[in-house]
């Protein structure tokens, strides 16, 4: 499979999984809804800049537009908003534990 098709299938797969609509998407990577059904339609050839703010706006990384599917790389909105919650809690409690160690010291 040509690099292109994996492309366009992981868009419209990450897309999905972020449960964005072409037009939301547009919105927020600042594109035409018309420009990003042309490029998952295969016709529109995004830059590289205009990738990065793709992959932003589907909160992933670049490169995993490009992988193929037996990357497993899948993960559902959900999982991605547990795990960024799991890493805020941990930043809360290891500031607390800090400031308590800190509180100890005086």
């Amino acid at each position: 499979m040509d690099l292109s098709r994996i492309f366009i299938q992981n868009l419209k797969k990450w897309r999905k999984v972020a449960g964005l609509s072409q037009k939301k998407l547009a919105e927020k990577c600042g594109a035409a809804h018309s420009y990003i059904r042309q490029i998952e339609g295969g016709v529109g050839h995004p830059s590289f800049a205009l990738l990065a703010k793709i992959a932003q706006a589907l909160e992933i990384e670049p490169y995993q537009l490009f992988f193929s599917e037996g990357a497993n790389l899948a993960r559902s909105a959900r999982e991605r908003q547990i795990e960024a919650a799991k890493g805020k809690l941990l930043e809360e409690v290891s500031a607390k534990i800090h400031a308590a160690f800190e509180e100890l010291k005086k």
